[in-house]
């Protein structure tokens, strides 16, 4: 079922061929974008890897995280579940 929710990364180079590797090894479904220029990670103010940036379905940043540790999934899918549970409400 198709929730309206869409998932990226985006990598601050071009990516090495080991990358490369490991997305198609890990089989990685979501959309995997380069900015080689860092336009992207000036625009949303990205200074730290990872950064985890949750937007709302205007485009609004929402939710920033800056760096992962194991259980901040729960957090993630929580933070999510809420944002869909309100579009659901404005329709």
């Amino acid at each position: 079922m198709d929730r309206g929710v869409t998932f990226v990364s985006i990598d601050p180079e071009q990516r090495p061929k080991a990358a490369e590797d490991f997305l198609t090894t890990q089989k990685v479904v979501h959309t995997v974008l380069n900015d080689p220029t860092g336009d992207v990670f000036r625009s949303y103010r990205v200074g730290g890897i990872p950064t985890t940036i949750i937007l709302d379905q205007n485009g609004r940043i929402m939710f920033r995280h800056v760096g992962f540790s194991p259980g901040d999934e729960e957090r993630l899918a929580g933070e999510i579940e809420s944002l869909l549970a309100r579009k659901g409400d404005e329709a």
